[in-house]
C-alpha cells in the first residue's frame, strides 16, 4: 500500500482497504459534509466490514466486491451532514444517505463504470444498514456493510466474539472515537427534532423518547407523545376497522 494512502494498514500488514480513486474521492466527500467524529467511524466501520468478510469467508463463494462494500461504508452516514440544507424533510437518514451517495457514484468520473445491479447494491447497503432484519439476509455485500458498521457500536462484544478485543483496538488506535457515543445521540435527536415524521417508526425515534430533542431530554414527553399516535397501531387500526363494514355488503352493479 502507497505510503500516501489514508487507510493504514494494520493488524500486522493482515488488514488492509481497497484504495481506488472512488474510495479516495468518497472519503474526502464525506469529510466536506460530515464531521470528523462522523468520518471515523465510518473509516472503523469499513476495516470492521473487511474483518468480518475474512473471517466469514468461504471457499466456495464468489469473490466479493470489496470496493463496493468500502465505497458504500465510508458514505453511509451522508445523511448525517453537518449542513442540513443538504438533507430532506421527508426521508429518514438512511435513505438521504443512500441517496446522495447514488449521486455521488453518477456524478464523478472516479466511480468508472457502476451498472445497474451494482448501483442497486451499495443503495441497498447504505438505506438497510441499520436494519438488519433486512440487511442479514441480503447479499454478502449489504450484509457485511451492515456487520462492519454495527461493529463499531458493539466491538467485540458482537455474535460469537467475531472480533477480538486486540483488533478492536487496533482499529480505534488507528482511527479514534472521537466523543462517537455523545455525537451520535445528539445526532439521533437532532433528526427527531428535524424532521420527526421520519423517525417515528424506526429506532431513530427510540433517541427522541429517551434523550429528547437535544439529547438532554428537552422535548421528550410531547415527542413521545406524537411517536405513539403514529404507531401502526394507532394509524392502522381505525382503517381496518373502518374498512371492515364492506365485507359483507354487497357489491357494487
Amino acid at each position: 500500500m502507497s505510503s500516501n494512502s489514508p487507510f493504514p494498514s494494520l493488524l500486522d500488514g493482515t488488514l488492509s482497504l481497497p484504495v481506488t480513486p472512488l474510495i479516495r474521492g468518497a472519503l474526502e466527500h464525506s469529510k466536506k459534509i460530515t464531521s470528523p467524529t462522523t468520518v471515523n467511524h465510518c473509516i472503523r466501520s469499513a476495516y470492521f466490514a473487511i474483518l468480518l468478510s475474512q473471517k466469514l469467508a468461504r471457499k466456495d463463494a464468489e469473490p466479493l466486491d470489496a470496493e463496493l462494500i468500502v465505497y458504500s461504508v465510508i458514505m453511509h452516514d451522508l445523511g448525517w451532514a453537518v449542513d442540513k440544507s443538504l438533507l430532506s424533510k421527508d426521508k429518514r437518514f438512511e435513505v438521504d444517505s443512500a441517496n446522495m451517495a447514488r449521486t455521488y457514484l453518477q456524478s464523478t468520473k472516479e466511480s468508472g463504470v457502476w451498472d445497474k445491479h451494482r448501483v442497486q447494491l451499495a443503495w441497498d447497503a447504505i438505506a438497510l444498514h441499520a436494519t438488519p432484519s433486512f440487511s442479514q439476509h441480503k447479499e454478502p455485500e449489504v450484509m457485511l456493510a451492515s456487520m462492519g458498521i454495527l461493529a463499531d457500536f458493539q466491538g467485540h462484544f458482537i455474535a460469537n466474539q467475531l472480533i477480538t478485543v486486540d483488533e478492536f483496538k487496533a482499529i480505534v488506535g488507528a482511527f479514534p472515537r472521537l466523543g462517537f457515543k455523545d455525537q451520535f445521540i445528539g445526532i439521533m435527536c437532532g433528526l427527531c427534532a428535524y424532521k420527526p415524521e421520519t423517525t417515528y417508526d424506526n429506532f431513530v425515534g427510540e433517541w427522541g423518547c429517551e434523550f429528547g430533542l437535544d439529547g438532554k431530554g428537552t422535548g421528550k414527553e410531547e415527542y413521545a407523545k406524537n411517536r405513539l399516535a403514529s404507531t401502526f397501531p394507532r394509524t392502522l387500526l381505525p382503517t381496518l376497522i373502518a374498512l371492515a363494514e364492506y365485507e359483507n355488503e354487497a357489491p357494487a352493479e
